[in-house]
């Protein structure tokens, strides 16, 4: 796995994708550490069964709601509380049922990259050592609760 520690002759090292990510952070990063990036998130994204993708394409709108429905308001206000209601219910399930033609499947491409890169700044990678997979193992347990 790129974007992990391995093990190596039984020493535990941070790989190079972690730790650029961790350089540069939320800043722009060089192009060939972007482009590294969007393969890994895609590569793991097309591995995915149907019912993983979906479980992300659910983790998405809970992360994007308040995005999709304003982009929702925004393109007619028209509606009582009830249609608006259906309406927007409607437009949510065609964004699961058809991610493609509705973006979905780039927004969960960017969510992923964008959780990859917070979680990779939030490691002090400064001095790699003995204990770094130790950090790393702690950060993951806190993503994961």
């Amino acid at each position: 796995m790129k974007f992990a520690f391995k093990s190596g002759n039984q020493a535990e090292v941070v790989t190079d994708l972690i730790q650029s990510v961790n350089y540069y952070g939320m800043d722009t990063k060089p192009p060939e550490i972007e482009l590294e990036l969007s393969a890994y998130v895609w590569n793991f994204f097309a591995a995915l069964k149907k019912e993983e993708r979906t479980a992300l394409y659910f983790w998405v709108l809970n992360q994007k709601y308040l995005r999709y429905l304003d982009e929702f308001e925004c393109d007619d206000n028209t509606f009582n509380e009830s249609e608006f209601d259906k309406k927007f219910g409607r437009e949510l399930a065609y964004k699961i049922y058809e991610p493609n033609d509705s973006n979905l499947t780039q927004d969960t491409i960017h969510e992923l990259k964008n959780f990859l890169i917070n979680f990779a700044t939030e490691l002090d990678l400064s001095l790699i050592d003995k204990y770094s997979s130790e950090q790393i193992l702690e950060e993951i347990d806190d993503y994961c609760l």
